[in-house]
């Protein structure tokens, strides 16, 4: 296939994050008298969003008192987006590597979208991607397709031609409800091992760089 578009995940894909996330939560943990947990746990509860992530490391039985927890912790998060969280070795090459080759690029996380769009700029990489999209544009978040084909639109690329890359078998199963010529998983990520394997993407990678490498020899299968 011709590999004409790229949407990424975000958090465990092209950026650590889980050392800002862990601290962010242990700080709403403290804040609302409760144990506090590892970074281990505390990443097993992402990838479906800050609601479902708070829900399991700060419950309460109130639903207004969850959600005043939920924004205490986005406040708090997007206070200290980047006090520890990097891009992964070789992300850096490889977003500038597809540039080079012409190959337009997006983002789609199920992480809040203003969250994500504030590190992606702190970061430096904000101008690779045409769109970046988070739970606040899409009715419906990963693994439903919604926010991948509103990527591939925006790019001007049919579905075909696009990758979809992420370290969780939603991405993976995202990537083909969209109908998206090619899935890679990111073995490096936080997303279950086991799950992202049973998903059944079209290749797997262990470091940022191989992204572009091995989509190089996907273009001439």
């Amino acid at each position: 296939m011709n590999v004409q578009a790229v949407v990424f995940d975000f958090d465990g894909v092209l950026a650590d994050t889980a050392l800002d996330i862990a601290a962010s939560v242990r700080a709403t943990q403290r804040q609302y008298g409760l144990p506090e947990m590892t970074t281990a746990e505390i990443m097993s509860f992402v990838g479906w969003g800050a609601k479902h992530l708070i829900d399991h490391t700060v419950p309460v039985e109130d639903e207004q008192k969850q959600a005043e927890i939920l924004a205490w912790y986005k406040n708090y998060y997007g206070a200290h987006p980047c006090d520890e969280t990097v891009l992964y070795p070789g992300i850096q090459e490889m977003l500038a590597s597809f540039k080079a080759r012409g190959v337009k690029m997006s983002v789609v996380s199920n992480k809040p979208e203003p969250l994500t769009k504030m590190i992606v700029d702190k970061l430096g990489i904000a101008a690779y991607f045409t769109r970046v999209i988070g739970p606040e544009s899409v009715t419906r978040m990963k693994p439903d397709p919604e926010g991948l084909l509103l990527c591939a639109n925006a790019m001007g690329v049919d579905p075909e031609h696009c990758m979809m890359v992420g370290d969780s078998y939603t991405d993976i199963e995202a990537g083909k409800a969209a109908a998206f010529g090619c899935t890679c998983a990111v073995l490096y990520g936080y997303g279950n091992k086991e799950k992202l394997n049973a998903a059944g993407a079209d290749f797997a990678v262990r470091c940022g760089m191989e992204i572009s490498e091995k989509t190089l020899t996907v273009e001439e299968l």
